[in-house]
């Protein structure tokens, strides 16, 4: 169904204020809060979406081509190592610059079911390009999928701190996640 042009602007005035609310004040902010920022009423808002989940669901499919772009580029490279410590240095770096693209592709991408077929192809392209680095005798034979989202899971909760520097953080945490991924 197509959405008139009015409740397509509403839709995405929604959208936009959650996104900067979220950044600001976290997950929880209220809805009434959203509605306010939005220059909506709680019905509209409630209307568009009708659970906290839907409309944070909306925040993040903002950000997913952004993670699948990546996981193409790295699927596609030509060294599977290379490709794998870079994807996960730029999605924690990702995740460093944008508190909400930390606590949301947690959320709603690693635990949640709203992404399902998105989730899927990540998840097979990344568990190939690990075992492609396995063969190639770059990474452990025990890194698996469970380490990326542990990665990825750790990362957003270091993303959440205030205090300047969090891009550095990102990136020392990948380094000795890398670390342990390598093959000895």
């Amino acid at each position: 169904m197509t959405l008139r042009s009015d409740a397509r602007d509403n839709r995405d005035r929604i959208v936009d204020a959650a996104e900067q609310l979220y950044a600001v004040s976290g997950l929880a902010t209220p809805m009434s809060e959203i509605a306010r920022r939005a220059g909506v009423g709680a019905a509209t808002l409630s209307r568009r979406f009708p659970t906290r989940e839907s409309l944070m669901d909306a925040v993040f499919a903002r950000q997913l081509d952004w993670w699948m772009d990546a996981v193409d580029a790295a699927e596609n490279a030509p060294d599977a190592w290379t490709a794998l410590m870079t994807l996960l240095e730029d999605a924690c770096v990702q995740q460093a610059h944008d508190g909400v693209c930390a606590d949301l592709v947690v959320r709603s991408f690693l635990q949640g079911v709203s992404f399902d077929d998105e989730k899927a192809v990540v998840r097979g392209s990344v568990e190939r390009i690990i075992r492609q680095a396995q063969r190639n005798g770059k990474a452990s034979t025990d890194v698996a999928w469970d380490d990326v989202v542990l990665l990825i899971e750790a990362n957003a909760g270091a993303a959440r701190l205030t205090t300047p520097g969090a891009e550095g953080r990102a990136r020392r945490l990948v380094h000795h996640f890398i670390r342990s991924f390598a093959a000895r």
